[in-house]
């Protein structure tokens, strides 16, 4: 069989399956698995603060969290609800565009000779502790399809991750809050 043809089988059956998952609400357990594999920072490897955890989830399930992600945030900006200023997750948006169009406010400001008050806020760890009803809530606040919210949930609930470390796995254990890391959704 020729590569093209196994290629289009393949978008075939992903998109027939990713069509039942958001219809039904359904996602395979394997989906909503991470392998979460400690990578050295910088320091004492004896400190386990100094590894950044990279979890491993499901490549099928990043391609159908990707088309939703995409939907989601043109309807999000579509209704306003997301602000053309804002830097974070946007396409050609950074910390690095945020930062210049920051450095180009207060360069003006200071040029005109306006007050000018900054204020610096770190959420450490903010997508760690992201209450999942609490978000639910807000999506369907902002007028997102049922089927969608009931697929979000089932994504978000009844997560499970184990670390790896070389050839050895930790036993499996669930994820109670929290956004998936290594989620693009």
């Amino acid at each position: 069989m020729k590569i093209e043809t196994l290629n289009l089988l393949y978008r075939l059956y992903l998109s027939l399956i990713f069509n039942v998952s958001v219809q039904t609400g359904d996602l395979p357990d394997l989906w909503k698995h991470a392998s979460v594999t400690p990578v050295f920072k910088k320091g004492s490897p004896s400190d386990p603060a100094n590894y950044r955890p990279i979890s491993l989830t499901c490549i099928s399930c990043k391609l159908l969290e990707s088309g939703i992600k995409e939907s989601l945030l043109s309807y999000l900006l579509l209704h306003g609800i997301i602000n053309k200023n804002q830097h974070g997750f946007l396409k050609r948006k950074s910390t690095t565009t945020q930062l210049l169009e920051c450095c180009l406010d207060w360069n003006i400001a200071l040029n005109t000779h306006q007050h000018l008050d900054i204020i610096y806020l770190d959420y450490a760890k903010a997508f760690d502790s992201v209450v999942h009803t609490k978000l639910l809530a807000k999506l369907a606040q902002y007028g997102i399809n049922d089927l969608l919210l009931i697929w979000i949930k089932k994504f978000l609930v009844a997560r499970t991750q184990c670390v790896k470390i070389a050839d050895t796995n930790s036993s499996v254990c669930v994820v109670i809050s929290g956004v998936p890391q290594g989620s693009v959704l």
